[in-house]
């Protein structure tokens, strides 16, 4: 008899039954918590370089002393990226088209969490602002 109280003891006990449940749910958690920060990045990251090419453009059509050749217009749209430091070459300038000024940008981005997603998606960004009517 005293093996069959042992048996139902050991069954109602609970101690250690916080520690699996979080040993199961941790991992799931944290792959939840870490994707949603990474394409929240990624969604901020696009945001601005859209902000940027924006920017950029008006700034070749309305403000042609300090955006005046293609060189000064890339710059301008590297330093309107908030927050991210990115060379003046990620974005390509074209002056002059059909719709006015074109500003477009197109970057890799980087996951800081690389092993939870093992692809690079490509950041890319356009805007034609018309040109100066004066």
């Amino acid at each position: 008899m005293s093996g069959l109280r042992k048996i139902f003891r050991f069954a109602r006990a609970r101690d250690g039954n916080t520690v699996i449940e979080f040993a199961i749910i941790a991992p799931a958690f944290l792959l939840l918590l870490l994707g949603t920060m990474e394409f929240a990045r990624l969604l901020w990251t696009q945001s601005t370089l859209q902000q940027a090419v924006e920017a950029a453009s008006r700034c070749a059509s309305v403000n042609t002393s300090t955006c005046d050749n293609q060189s000064d217009t890339q710059t301008y749209a590297a330093n309107q990226m908030y927050g991210l430091t990115v060379s003046s070459s990620v974005f390509t300038v074209t002056l002059n088209t059909a719709c006015g000024n074109l500003v477009s940008a197109s970057m890799p981005f980087n996951f800081v969490v690389s092993g939870l997603f093992p692809w690079t998606p490509t950041v890319k960004a356009q805007s034609c602002f018309p040109l100066n009517q004066n």
